[in-house]
This record gives structure tokens, sequence and C-alpha cells, in this order.
């Protein structure tokens, strides 16, 4: 086995069923200019419609493989553009469906770039559009060293790559800001594409993202305000395609549960001050936005949490209710 090159980003990519798309996502990582090497972790979950055969395919025609492993779970082919020599991919063929046992994967990835500064996703439907996307967002998280994250704007599209609008997304560029991103958050829940942002890496290794009851990308940027700021680049860098197939449309109640829970738990640590310090302003600021979300999803397990936690809170759920109703009606 090779020894690996000193990664400064780990791009994350899973991916199933998707081979109408597969090769938009790798040609976005593909043309990527950097001035330091990074790898792209590509993990198939068992498609069966062909993936795992475009993606060696795609291997064949544009990289040099640089050395390969076999286990139970897995077949890994480390491979190294041929004209992009900053280009890594480390492509996972998985032998068995880990998402349906809910088996993680993340182990998987450390023997490829465990010490590393900072992780991308783009997920096999999406792909990246910006060829300065991963260049861009290191230097600013290099230039900002409170910062956790970096996100952009995005376009999205549907299936056959044409501009759409979704009702539920539009509203996004207009909550996204540099700085503290955290009362923005508990407020509007999720606005941040994931497709759009890079992290520290430590902030996948936190122990608030390890003890998280769901992972999703929601858990992942709810992690990174906990622990610092953010910085939003207003630019577009990727085309985020909205399917009815996907993991979240598909099984919409369960989406919603997910989001919830994830949630409930960020506010627990929030309330218990299991986050980056706050002044009691902050505070008495950020429990007010915690208790007008329980009071518009009508989350009564989320409203008790709060009132057991912080005393302060019973004196302040009234003033939660009139910014809440007042909200309401310019809604």
């Amino acid at each position: 086995m090779n020894e690996n090159p000193t990664y400064k980003v780990c791009v994350y990519c899973s991916t199933f069923n998707q081979t109408s798309y597969i090769k938009d996502t790798m040609d976005g990582f593909c043309m990527q200019q950097t001035n330091f090497p990074f790898v792209c972790l590509i993990m198939d979950d068992v498609s069966t419609d062909g993936e795992p055969e475009v993606l060696e395919a795609y291997l064949n025609d544009h990289f040099d493989t640089e050395w390969t492993k076999e286990t139970d779970d897995y077949h890994l082919t480390v491979a190294r553009h041929q004209e992009n020599r900053n280009c890594y991919f480390a492509v996972y063929l998985l032998k068995y469906n880990h998402y349906t046992i809910k088996k993680r994967k993340l182990k998987y990835f450390r023997e490829v770039a465990d010490e590393i500064d900072y992780v991308a996703f783009c997920e096999g439907d999406d792909y990246w559009t910006d060829e300065h996307k991963l260049q861009k967002q290191a230097d600013a998280l290099d230039a900002n060293p409170q910062a956790t994250l970096v996100y952009t704007n995005f376009q999205t599209i549907d299936g056959e790559g044409n501009p759409i609008s979704r009702p539920f997304i539009k509203d996004f560029p207009g909550r996204s800001h540099s700085g503290d991103n955290l009362p923005t958050l508990l407020r509007h829940g999720n606005y941040i594409m994931v497709l759009t942002s890079m992290y520290r890496y430590k902030v996948l290794e936190s122990e608030y993202r390890t003890n998280c009851p769901v992972r999703m990308d929601f858990d992942t940027t709810m992690c990174a305000a906990l622990m610092g700021d953010f910085i939003w680049l207003p630019e577009q860098t990727a085309c985020y395609r909205s399917l009815e197939s996907g993991m979240v449309r598909s099984n919409l109640q369960k989406g919603l549960r997910w989001i919830q829970d994830i949630y409930r738990y960020y506010a627990g640590l929030v309330m218990n001050g299991q986050c980056k310090p706050l002044s009691l302003g902050q505070r008495i600021h950020l429990t007010t936005l915690i208790l007008m979300r329980a009071l518009k999803k009508k989350d009564h397990q989320l409203k008790k949490d709060v009132l057991r936690a912080c005393p302060l809170s019973y004196l302040l759920l009234p003033v939660a209710f009139v910014k809440f109703k007042v909200e309401k009606m310019k809604s």
C-alpha cells in the first residue's frame, strides 16, 4: 500500500442508484483548481442501477490507480487524476447496503484521509459549477480561525438539469450571512445547503455531533454553529438537484421527525451551556428563539425541555408568545 499524500481537504460523496447524475458530480470534483492536494471519498452503497460500473469506467478513463484494498465490507480504489494532479479519488464499492442496517461509514474514510483540515460534501445527484470552490473556501477558513464553516449560494434544478424554484428553498439566501449563525438556525431551522459548504474537520470529530441521535446535514451544521462563526460567500458554486426520490422528500414525515430530533438535541446543548461562550443577553435571546420555535411547531416536548432547563424561560415564554404572534401576522 502506498503512503497517502497530505490532503488539506477531503470531499465526502455518498451515492446510491444515481447513475444518471454521478458523472456530473465527479466532473465537478475533477475541475477544482487548488494549490493543495484534495481527496474525494466516493462511497457507493451497493447500487443496483449499474453505478459501480460507471464509477469504475470513470476511474479507468481519467485516473491512475495508486493502490487498492479488499475487505469483507468494501473494495477500495485510490487513484490520482491524470491531468489535475492535486485531485485524488478514493472509491469505495460496499459489499452490502449500510444504510438499511444503519451502519456508519465514517471509519472507512479515516484510513485514507484522517489528518486533514477541512471537509466538503456533495452527494451523487448534486454537482459543483465553480472550479475555484474548494480553493476559495479553504482560503476563507485559513484566514478566519474563529470560523467553523463557509457556505455559498446555489442553483436549484430538476432531474433534467432545468432551473426550478422550490418554496422551502427560496428564502435561504436571504437568511444567509457571515458571523454568528446560531440564532438564525434556532429561529428558522436549516437554510444552509451542505453541497455548498466546507467545515473544519474538528466539527465532524466533535462529541456534540458524535452524540447526536440523528445523523443528517442539519446536525453537522448545527454542531458547527455551536462551535464558531460562519462565512457566507454570495456567489453560486453548485447545483442542487431537487428530486422526488430524495431521502427526505420521499419519506417526508420521517425526515421531519429527524429534523425535530436534531433541533431538540442542539437546543438542549444551548440551554445547558454546552456551546461557544455566550453572554447573558445572548442566552436570553437564544432561549426566546427556541421557545418561539416550540410555539411555531407546536412542539410541546421542546417547550417542556426549555422550561425545565432554565427557570428564566418562564419569564421569557410570554415574550416569545408575543413575538411569535407578531411574526405570524407579518407572514
